[in-house]
């Protein structure tokens, strides 16, 4: 299992953590997370922008250590 911080990707001072055994099940717990708590930012968001934060995520969930 993992956590990863919504503060590490892009939110901030954030305090939400979202942890679980794949990248795909953390991913699907911060975009719900997202889209309550940060929705003024998801309104801004671009393919471009959401690519950049999937290669984001992808590298922080690559080099974060399983719990």
């Amino acid at each position: 299992m993992k956590t990863i911080k919504c503060s590490q990707v892009g939110g901030g001072t954030c305090a939400f953590e979202a942890s679980g055994e794949t990248a795909e099940e953390v991913k699907s717990k911060m975009g719900e997370h997202a889209k309550a708590a940060h929705a003024d930012i998801m309104a801004q968001a671009t393919p471009e922008s959401m690519k950049e934060w999937e290669g984001m995520f992808q590298k922080l969930w690559d080099e974060t250590p399983s719990n």
